[in-house]
């Protein structure tokens, strides 16, 4: 019986450990943009795009893109060497650096890119012009991580062809 006890409390260990690591890193958490003229800059010094994920705080699809797609990605460092990503909440009220290094209340940014229908990722270039094809909404999750990949290739070679 003691055995088995150990052996219950090691795996509960174990597996606490393993949702720490993998579900709960600090690292799966995306930003929020608050200087998009900075973001823009580190994106040009390494040679990607800058994906702005503008969201809304009460969309379900938001949340099951961040969670199921977007955080778990950044986990395991699959946009490192590829693109920035940023979020942008469109429930935000005060206001964020812009491109152009101006002040820009989110909903305003949203207006400027028709970006109002959430999730939306767009993928833009050191000047804020869009570099690849949107993403809006999820039509299917499944196939949604191979689309962003497509659209951060396709705003790469845009990106690397820009710098030359």
């Amino acid at each position: 019986m003691k055995v088995v006890r150990r052996f219950s409390t090691l795996l509960l260990f174990l597996m606490t450990l393993t949702a720490w690591q993998y579900g709960f890193s600090a690292d799966s958490e995306i930003p929020l943009a608050s200087d998009l003229a900075e973001i823009a800059r580190l994106s040009q010094q390494q040679g990607v795009p800058t994906i702005v994920f503008v969201s809304r705080d009460a969309c379900p699809y938001c949340r099951t893109l961040r969670d199921s797609i977007l955080g778990p990605m950044l986990a395991a460092n699959k946009f490192e060497q590829r693109a920035n990503l940023v979020e942008v909440s469109l429930d935000r009220l005060e206001p964020l650096t812009d491109f152009d290094h101006e002040m820009i209340t989110a909903e305003a940014f949203s207006e400027r890119y028709r970006a109002g229908i959430t999730p939306t990722l767009l993928f833009l270039d050191v000047d804020g012009h869009e570099i690849s094809q949107r993403r809006v909404g999820i039509s299917n999750l499944e196939l949604y991580s191979h689309y962003l990949q497509k659209s951060i290739d396709e705003a790469l070679v845009v990106t690397r062809s820009q710098v030359q």
